[in-house]
């Protein structure tokens, strides 16, 4: 079966409670994404040879390695910035600043990051596995110049409909280990370069690997042009579609990890200003580090963000309305992000038999919550990464963080009335 139809397929199963046979369309789903991304490399070496012989050159080769230099990174302006921006938000005029590197044609795109997964056998990254400790440090992510707001890379098919064949693919480039009193040092050092006030925390989903958390969070960083540093928790996600129970146990099992990185986080990275991006799963990790933060004593009060930013949440309705108090105790401002077309939401609805409140069945509406309905970008076969591909939303996210605007006056929303509730819709 080709994929719209295996897609089809694992709804049906849902929909009935299959689930051995849910997991085996997911099995043979992620098996046929792989060997299409494998197909179309090879389609992509073929095109590169092919365009080649047109000049009577040879292929084109990787760029030798450069000298490492210390540099500001300002990638939107270096690519014209966001349009239709208030003067006064404008992110060509600001500075990125925190530190990278140039090497060959590409930046290298700095991260702090915590993780409770295990470290791999080489050492040189994590896996899907539970550590019983929280490890911390520092990531590189290299950057091309090729790159393109609001991706990660793109597909041969891709290049081809765009004829540009230039490498646009954002890659981990180094993973470097610190122990906590440097960590914090160096988010330190780097929150108070040139006066530097906030700092983006990102919170991955169900089906994400450190490296896939790690490029993710540079491009939200590098898009959204973070005025200070970036960086990103990642918990034990086994990064396959079959594995979405056991991705549930190690959610659930990474609340205390979460709970810890992000009051420490938000005490000691120097940052005045910290925006928290929850993704999908993700959402569960920081609804229950809100609640446990709220019952400590000793963190009650003492913790709060800037904007907090609830992407596809998959998250039982009733549970988040019966918490979405936490939010605004916490926040300057929260702002919930669904959208209609997001399919594995929709199953996770139907695989819990009860909405969840990053879907439109009804749409969640909770006080003190902006609740954006997203519509149908198309961007991807599943619906469930625009947060961080639609420019309309990633200008939304933008505005937020630097004007901390109500929803009446942001440009790309007009309000909506729909049983009762009132929210907000985002327009194309």
């Amino acid at each position: 079966m080709k994929l719209p139809q295996l897609f089809q397929a694992l709804s049906a199963a849902v929909q009935r409670g299959d689930r051995p046979a849910a997991l085996e369309l997911g099995r043979q789903i992620q098996q046929q994404l792989a060997s299409e991304s494998a197909e179309h490399a090879t389609l992509e070496r073929q095109m590169r040879a092919l365009l080649a012989e047109l000049d009577g050159a040879p292929p084109p080769a990787a760029s030798p390695a450069q000298p490492l230099e210390e540099l500001i990174f300002d990638p939107l302006a270096e690519r014209g910035g966001l349009d239709d921006q208030p003067e006064e938000a404008s992110p060509s005029a600001e500075k990125e600043t925190a530190s990278s590197a140039l090497t060959g044609d590409a930046r290298l795109f700095p991260l702090w990051f915590g993780t409770n997964r295990r470290a791999t056998a080489d050492g040189k990254g994590f896996s899907g596995e539970r550590d019983a400790q929280t490890t911390v440090g520092r990531v590189l992510v290299r950057v091309p110049e090729a790159h393109r707001f609001g991706e990660t890379g793109s597909g041969f098919w891709q290049k081809l409909k765009r004829l540009d064949f230039r490498d646009d693919r954002l890659r981990l480039h180094e993973v470097q280990v610190q122990d906590e009193a440097g960590f914090y040092a160096s988010l330190q050092a780097a929150t108070q370069h040139d006066g530097a006030t906030h700092a983006l925390l990102f919170l991955h989903g169900f089906n994400v690997s450190f490296e896939e958390a790690a490029i993710r969070a540079a491009q939200l960083g590098c898009d959204l042009a973070v005025p200070g540093v970036t960086a990103f928790f990642s918990w034990p996600s086994r990064a396959a579609v079959a594995c979405y129970p056991a991705d549930e146990a190690s959610i659930e099992a990474s609340e205390r990890a979460i709970t810890d990185f992000l009051v420490d986080f938000a005490t000691r990275s120097g940052a005045q200003k910290i925006h928290v991006i929850a993704h999908s799963m993700g959402n569960r990790g920081l609804l229950r580090a809100l609640q446990r933060i709220a019952a400590n004593a000793q963190t009650q009060g003492r913790v709060k963000f800037g904007q907090i930013f609830l992407a596809a949440p998959d998250v039982d309705r009733d549970l988040f309305l019966d918490l979405a108090h936490l939010y605004p105790a916490h926040s300057e401002r929260t702002t919930l992000y669904a959208s209609a077309a997001d399919l594995p939401v929709h199953l996770s609805s139907k695989l819990h038999s009860a909405p969840r409140a990053g879907y439109f069945q009804p749409y969640t509406v909770a006080p003190e919550v902006d609740t954006v309905a997203v519509p149908d970008f198309d961007l991807d076969l599943l619906g469930h990464s625009y947060f961080a591909q639609a420019a309309a939303l990633l200008h939304d996210m933008f505005d937020l963080m630097r004007l901390d605007a109500p929803p009446s006056s942001r440009q790309r929303l007009s309000a909506a009335l729909e049983e009762d509730q009132r929210f907000w819709r985002l327009r194309l």
